[in-house]
């Protein structure tokens, strides 16, 4: 059998939840069938498992035919990141799926397709006035990360690439984007703010066909920085010990 056909028989979830969005899509081989995006903002926990239903059965699957996993891993949401972490792993379990992380930043990067964009900046809500940030520069048709995943103020962004046109996009502008945007940073429109599952699905087939797939014992979410409730944990037992 020739290795395309072999690929073609791939049936693959992909999974996003990092996001205020969620979504779900499925696809064979590299080809995407369907996508599934969630009725309203926050609703991950309510309507995951019936979405992935709904097209498992428009597509005449079972749980048990899922060959791949693509789950976005991060950055993100810590609550969302743990959601898809943890199908994730009950496919593995479940099903024997092979898993792979595709990092948010890269899948959000997809959303940009103006040829006329050069570079890129996708901005995620980290809090407390700190956003997790990545930058990518278009070569040979495609986006090259630049500068991975990091934690910066608005003011440091605009410090380090006010002397250049540079757009930008994703849901930590929601609220904050007329604090990164000058005369050289603009902001995209929101319909490509949110982070998708078919741009998972694209990433995760390249990097299965790499053979990039993750360990389900070891996989935990990329967070960059530590869940506040961990955070806070930390210093009340400081504080106690102090």
């Amino acid at each position: 059998m020739e290795k395309s056909a072999i690929t073609h028989q791939i049936f693959s979830l992909a999974l996003e939840t990092t996001g205020r969005i969620g979504s779900v899509a499925v696809g064979c081989g590299e080809d995407l069938s369907d996508e599934k995006t969630f009725s309203a903002p926050l609703r991950h926990s309510a309507e995951l498992f019936d979405s992935i239903i709904e097209l498992m059965k428009k597509n005449g699957k079972s749980a048990n035919q899922i060959s791949h996993i693509y789950i976005s891993i991060g950055p993100g949401s810590f609550t969302g990141i743990r959601i898809s972490v943890t199908v994730a792993k009950m496919m593995a379990l479940a099903a024997q799926s092979k898993i792979v992380a595709v990092n948010t930043s890269d899948a959000m990067a997809l959303n940009a397709d103006d040829d006329k964009i050069k570079k890129i900046a996708t901005v995620i809500d980290a809090k407390r006035s700190q956003f997790f940030i990545a930058v990518f520069e278009k070569k040979s048709n495609s986006w090259g990360k630049i500068l991975p995943d990091c934690m910066m103020t608005a003011e440091q962004f605009k410090e380090k690439f006010n002397n250049e046109p540079i757009w930008l996009l994703g849901e930590g502008l929601l609220y904050y984007a007329k604090n990164f945007e000058t005369d050289n940073i603009k902001i995209l429109d929101k319909k490509y703010w949110s982070p998708r599952a078919s741009n998972v699905f694209r990433i995760g087939t390249q990097l299965a066909a790499k053979g990039n797939f993750s360990d389900p014992v070891g996989l935990v979410p990329f967070y960059i920085r530590r869940p506040d409730a961990e955070e806070n944990l930390e210093k009340k037992q400081a504080e106690s010990i102090g």
